[in-house]
């Protein structure tokens, strides 16, 4: 996991032989949404593309090697682009024909160090394959993640909802309806056990700070601001804010020129 992007996405390929069918079958397959598909991918990361392959048997070993070629094109850079934005089979099958005219192939067998030349110093860049493609992005589609370096997309285009719509709030309504299916996920994917040791982190980050000032403040203030009136104010901040203000793991609680002001107010309030 350790070596995986942020947004990485995965891309499943399954090859088998089955008695029921008398010619291969293939299937690839690029989901609207990236998903969770279990213990399927080994590693848990969101599967995006599925690559199926069932033929009759006797051909085991052939249906393995394509099932190799096609996880080779995925971790292509430039390929899995392609993948992200194709409309058709046909923007597949150029974007295959593209990574054949530019890989480069060893042949099996022993190879024979004498007579070996050796690799080149520096890797080619894949700038000029990039720009090939750049001017096509508008032809095909696909639901591309917002990183272009972390498993496909390629550009920063800028959502409808930044744009200049020339009504009051208008790109304020336009993003609230672009998160809104979003909006329970964003609630029902924390009941999870891998996020316990965040909300536990947070909640004991939040109530430590709330009972040190907490007390602090019950000192300076005659007990009329103490712990209890920490609490129940941090959770109110808390909850407003992390249900309006778009980022919920900030850790919220009172600090040292809080605490000078409150003394400050409730002396001059005396």
């Amino acid at each position: 996991m350790k070596k995986l992007p942020r947004d990485a996405e995965a891309s499943n390929v399954l090859v088998g032989e089955v008695d029921f069918l008398d010619a291969p079958f293939v299937a690839f397959v690029r989901l609207q949404q990236a998903v969770m598909l279990g213990s399927l991918t080994e590693v848990p990361v969101p599967t995006r593309f599925l690559f199926i392959l069932l033929g009759p048997k006797g051909k085991a070993k052939s249906y393995h090697e394509i099932g190799r070629a096609i996880a080779t094109l995925m971790s292509d850079e430039v390929f899995h682009d392609i993948a992200y934005k194709a409309k058709d089979r046909q923007d597949l099958l150029a974007g295959i024909d593209e990574f054949l005219d530019e890989v480069i192939v060893l042949p099996p067998g022993e190879w024979d160090p004498t007579i070996r030349i050796e690799p080149p110093k520096s890797l080619p860049s894949s700038d000029k394959r990039k720009n090939m493609y750049a001017g096509g992005e508008s032809q095909m589609n696909g639901d591309t993640p917002h990183d272009g370096g972390h498993g496909g997309g390629g550009g920063h285009a800028m959502g409808e909802e930044l744009k200049k719509t020339g009504r009051f709030c208008g790109g304020l309504i336009l993003d609230i309806k672009r998160k809104a299916p979003f909006f329970v996920s964003d609630f029902t994917d924390a009941f999870h056990i891998q996020a316990l040791s965040t909300i536990l982190f947070i909640y004991l980050g939040t109530v430590t700070n709330a009972i040190t000032f907490g007390g602090l403040l019950g000192d300076a203030t005659d007990n009329m601001q103490g712990v209890l009136e920490s609490f129940l104010g941090t959770a109110i901040a808390g909850g407003l804010f992390c249900l309006l203000g778009g980022q919920p793991l900030i850790i919220l609680s009172s600090t040292g020129p809080v605490l000078v002001f409150e003394r400050l107010l409730f002396n001059f309030s005396r």
